[in-house]
């Protein structure tokens, strides 16, 4: 089996060696990052570099804005090749419908390793498929240490729209940017004419820029390959194979899996 637990943890400064073994019905905590939780959420952190992309004028940007902050009329399923330093062979798959979305990594020619759903803005689950238990957002962001950017925005930037829902407030920065806030997260947005399209969406916290993504290989304003980067130089790539939409789309029921509980190394 391909473990994603290495190159992905290590976007959060854990290592194998850090993490404390799995205990079944073991009241704990939850410190243990699991198998592939990095690919669910990780994704969407990436580091700081400089650029030298001109400058949008401010009418310029609000047309922009009004283009690719459009709703989805319909709803979309993607397949994904992933790649990180340790493995080029993985595949990520994410798919809609009305409020409900799921997004799952699977191995190269094997069955699904691990699986995150969400409904709207409510706080997304993630399902351990080799280990066979879940993980609240609660416990992924005080095990991971991390917020990440909402599962729903981060939809919208990978078919090509701003990472931004309803209740999100969207501005134009100083800069030439588009400056988007939600609740616990913000994010600047670069982008670029003929036709609109987001090529870059950078961290824009209190803490400091930690994050950055780059999107390339356009065809219209729909990216074809997306790299994250982190600070300290990890980084994962996202590369299109296919997407579809749909006006019907129905998603797989969510699978029947305990709380994971895990105890500390002795």
């Amino acid at each position: 089996m391909t473990s994603l637990e290495p190159p992905f943890n290590a976007l959060f400064r854990v290592s194998g060696a850090d993490l404390p073994a799995p205990a079944v019905n073991h009241p704990g905590h939850p410190r243990r990052i699991l198998p592939a939780v990095g690919a669910m959420i990780a994704l969407f952190m990436v580091a700081a570099c400089a650029t030298t992309a001109p400058e949008i004028a401010s009418l310029d940007l609000e047309a922009a804005r009004e283009r690719l902050g459009r709703p989805l009329t319909a709803e979309p399923a993607a397949l994904y090749r992933l790649r990180i330093p340790a493995s080029g062979g993985l595949r990520l798959a994410v798919m809609m419908s009305g409020e409900d979305g799921r997004l799952t990594v699977s191995e190269p020619f094997g069955s699904a390793v691990s699986l995150m759903s969400w409904r709207g803005a409510q706080p997304p689950t993630f399902f351990d498929l080799k280990e066979g238990c879940r993980l609240e957002a609660a416990d992924l962001e005080q095990a991971l240490g991390v917020a990440a950017m909402p599962l729903p925005e981060a939809v919208r930037l990978l078919v090509g729209r701003l990472p931004a829902t309803a209740g999100d407030e969207i501005s134009q920065s100083q800069d030439g940017r588009l400056m988007v806030t939600g609740r616990g997260w913000s994010a600047l947005v670069r982008v670029a004419p003929e036709p609109w399209r987001v090529i870059e969406v950078e961290d824009a916290s209190s803490e400091g820029v930690r994050w950055r993504i780059s999107l390339h290989d356009h065809t219209d304003w729909l990216p074809g390959k997306i790299r994250v980067e982190k600070i300290g130089g990890r980084w994962a790539e996202l590369e299109l194979v296919r997407l579809e939409w749909s006006q019907t789309a129905q998603l797989p029921p969510l699978p029947d899996l305990p709380h994971c509980v895990f105890k500390d190394r002795q």
